[in-house]
């Protein structure tokens, strides 16, 4: 008689094989064998996890950077175009000085491959609304916890699901409050696509 751990090991193999052919059936016919190069080729790789390194464009009164996590899902391009359209979601760390505090930021993205669908370099911009939990930071004052971003730059493929970016951005309450300082910052991301 079999064991268990025999038993689990065939059925998880059966899972895993039924999921790769229902995954990628419609790329392959049946008959074919499904190499690890073909199966990476064919992924969809429509989400992205990448972390973000920001330091400012412009001279400021305290040094400042910000440090961020990101997830954006990525959604089929416009019908007749290469303009993906995504939606991000991102938690950053802005580091004023000696002091810190969390940006909470969701919005669109997009991106265009320069070059036709298989292009290594894209242009790439984003636009979020952001939360933050400190606005105050004594001689630096953001005027309030509402602020928008906007940032364009380019993308570099280092292998087929990760990447490496340049972007310029900027943060702003947009008039919403009294005092609107501008945060303009260089960021450059590491990014892995699955």
């Amino acid at each position: 008689m079999k064991s268990i751990k025999q038993i689990k090991r065939i059925f998880l193999v059966a899972i895993f094989s039924g999921l790769t052919f229902n995954t990628y059936g419609d790329n392959f016919s049946s008959t074919s064998t499904l190499s690890v190069d073909d199966i990476i080729a064919n992924m969809l790789l429509k989400n992205t996890i990448g972390l973000r390194y920001g330091a400012p464009s412009n001279k400021q009164i305290l040094p400042i950077n910000t440090k961020e996590v990101y997830f954006q899902h990525r959604f089929n391009p416009f019908s007749g175009s290469l303009v993906t359209p995504a939606l991000e979601f991102s938690v950053s760390q802005l580091n004023v000085g000696e002091e810190k505090g969390y940006v909470y930021g969701l919005g669109p993205a997009f991106s265009i491959p320069i070059g036709g669908s298989n292009g290594g370099l894209h242009f790439q911009a984003h636009g979020k609304m952001h939360y933050l939990t400190r606005d105050d930071f004594g001689r630096k004052r953001y005027g309030g916890p509402i602020h928008w971003t906007y940032g364009f730059g380019v993308r570099t493929n280092i292998t087929i699901n990760t990447f490496a970016s340049y972007m310029w951005q900027h943060m702003s309450n947009g008039d919403v409050y009294e005092y609107n300082p501008a945060l303009e910052t260089h960021t450059v991301t590491l990014g892995i696509n699955f």
